[in-house]
């Protein structure tokens, strides 16, 4: 399979690192605006600085679009058109107009299009789900999400860039019926909002692009059970508080990127639908939206 990375960024190097670990998968085409992305890289790739050039590629089986936010629409409907199947990162597109757009024509032209929603592969994450599906939590009253020291983006706030996480898991968790209200703020760099679902739990979003430590941390607080998943520790990333005790679930955890790609590439293989598909992004995009004016 003859794959091409759009976007040769830090994330993007890290999706060609996990790629080069993938059977039968070659990363053979480049594609960065800035020539200097490319330094330094082996003579197997073809280094391209404009992504068009890769419409026509015949070999070409797919790409992975690691771009700015405000780049995704165009690059990804160019590549859909074509019939490639294309895998772009968070947020899928930059407002719900090109996102029902981009969805118009994956429909039309029966192609795949996959949403890179990194948390959803993460197997803590999956742990999660068959827990609150067994009723380990009874039902669950809240969602926290807090995400503190992260990148200041160019053309997105720090709500586009940051909600995209917590939303993906919400709606993969709990399928949230209708967004009924939000309050809070959102500012350039600071978001602090509390969000209602219909028939859904509280979901509160806390993030800034500053602070003293990293974290990455999601609480979901039930009647019988709290759990935490803490992106930024070695080990024991998710405890769980029931009775008054503190365990440390054992999971065999893979890196949720390689699960992602990995997923992909399946999907691709088989024809099937992939878990965070056009459909998925479109409902994400519309919360972001719908919140971003509200709280604006």
């Amino acid at each position: 399979m003859i794959l091409g990375l759009i976007g040769v960024g830090t994330w993007g190097k890290n999706i060609l690192a996990t790629l080069e670990k993938i059977p039968n998968v070659e990363v053979k085409y480049l594609c960065a605006k800035n020539p200097e992305s490319l330094v330094g890289f082996e003579k197997k790739y073809e280094k391209i600085s404009d992504w068009r050039k890769l419409l026509d590629k015949p070999d070409l089986d797919g790409v992975c679009i690691a771009t700015p936010p405000a780049t995704h629409a165009e690059i990804a409907a160019a590549f859909v058109e074509r019939g490639k199947a294309v895998l772009v990162e968070k947020p899928m597109v930059t407002n719900l107009e090109d996102a029902l757009k981009l969805q118009a024509i994956v429909q039309k032209k029966s192609s795949l299009l996959m949403v890179g929603f990194e948390y959803l592969f993460n197997d803590h994450i999956t742990y999660l789900k068959k827990e609150i599906e067994k009723g380990t939590f009874g039902k669950i009253l809240e969602v926290t999400y807090e995400h503190y020291v992260s990148p200041s983006r160019s053309d997105v706030d720090i709500f586009w860039d940051v909600a995209p996480h917590p939303f993906s898991i919400f709606q993969y968790l709990f399928n949230p019926e209708k967004l009924t209200s939000s309050e809070g703020k959102i500012e350039r760099e600071i978001v602090s909002v509390k969000i209602q679902f219909q028939n859904s739990p509280l979901l509160e979003i806390n993030a800034t692009s500053s602070g003293s430590t990293k974290t990455r941390k999601l609480v979901l607080l039930g009647e019988n059970a709290t759990a935490t998943l803490d992106e930024t520790v070695t080990e024991n990333k998710l405890s769980i508080i029931k009775n008054g005790k503190i365990l440390f679930p054992e999971i065999r955890a893979s890196a949720p990127l390689q699960n992602e790609l990995e997923h992909f590439i399946q999907c691709i293989q088989s024809g099937k639908t992939p878990l965070t598909d056009v459909d998925f992004g479109c409902k994400i995009t519309e919360w972001l939206e719908t919140i971003s004016k509200n709280q604006k």
